[in-house]
């Protein structure tokens, strides 16, 4: 979290905000690693702190895409921490959140007909359901892998949240994708916040590496602040890799004064990040990828 002490104050706002009856949402953009989860993760323990109902899913790329995947996901997170709320309370809208969560839905094997709008609706009065009195938060990670159907209830809770007692979280990669382009649009229409998260600095990369080799900031040698700057360019994930390497390759070592280094710093791409790119060029055509 080192560096995000605005956007954490932004997201402290919007769940009270949402705590009064004032519901929000906010988009929280950037590069691979820049660390838009780790602020997510924030904002859930903010929420759980503050004892409100919690909804999370994400999108993925793993299979066959499945429609209304974060939504179900987020659904059932519900339901396995808390079973309490009077779903009946929500009336003819329960059959219809039944085409997600089955427990939900009518005693019979029709499938229950309702259109994307009447279905997102549903999902708006149930987190009102169960964040009443106490507030509730949705985040959806991984948006740009999620399904359209999925994007378009979001689009709905996005535009509807004002008056409701809930927060919506919604985590998206800075790429060329449907789910950046819903994140601007509400933007603009003023339903929404978009936070973009920028690199860190090198006073914020000397922190950083305080924190995970539990030093003073002023124990951490110049050097290695260099290299994870020159290295990293400020992305918290990279620079942590790098961290370890330099860790891992006896490069950095404990004295009784503090860290020293004792061998050139430069390390190897870490395995981590090769496998994070990997990943993401599997998912590109052939074409693009030669």
């Amino acid at each position: 979290m080192v560096g995000r002490d605005a956007e954490t104050r932004l997201l402290a706002h919007t769940l009270s905000m949402a705590r009064a009856g004032r519901g929000g949402a906010v988009f929280l953009v950037g590069e691979a690693g820049i660390g838009k989860t780790r602020l997510a993760g924030a904002g859930i323990e903010m929420a759980l702190d503050a004892d409100m109902r919690l909804l999370r899913g994400r999108g993925s790329t793993v299979g066959p895409t499945v429609p209304f995947r974060s939504i179900t996901e987020a659904l059932m997170s519900l339901l396995r921490a808390d079973n309490s709320a009077d779903i009946s309370e929500l009336g003819p809208y329960r059959p219809i959140l039944g085409r997600l969560v089955p427990e939900w839905g009518p005693a019979t094997l029709e499938p229950v007909p309702g259109s994307l709008v009447v279905l997102a609706e549903a999902v708006l009065r149930l987190t009102g359901l169960v964040g009443r009195d106490r507030g509730c938060l949705l985040v959806l990670d991984d948006l740009q892998n999620a399904d359209a159907e999925t994007l378009a209830i979001v689009e709905y809770l996005v535009d509807n949240l004002d008056g409701q007692p809930t927060a919506f979280i919604g985590v998206v990669r800075a790429e060329p994708c449907a789910a950046l382009d819903l994140a601007h649009s509400a933007t603009r229409r003023g339903s929404g916040k978009l936070i973009e998260l920028g690199c860190l600095t090198e006073d914020d990369l000397r922190l950083l590496a305080a924190e995970s080799l539990r030093c003073a900031p002023t124990q951490v040698p110049d050097q290695v602040v260099e290299r994870l700057w020159a290295d990293s360019g400020g992305n918290p994930f990279l620079a942590e890799e790098l961290l370890d390497g330099m860790l891992d390759s006896g490069a950095l070592i404990p004295g009784p004064d503090g860290w020293r280094v004792v061998d050139a710093l430069r390390v190897n791409v870490p395995d981590a990040v090769a496998r994070n790119l990997a990943r993401r060029l599997d998912q590109l055509s052939p074409q693009t990828q030669d």
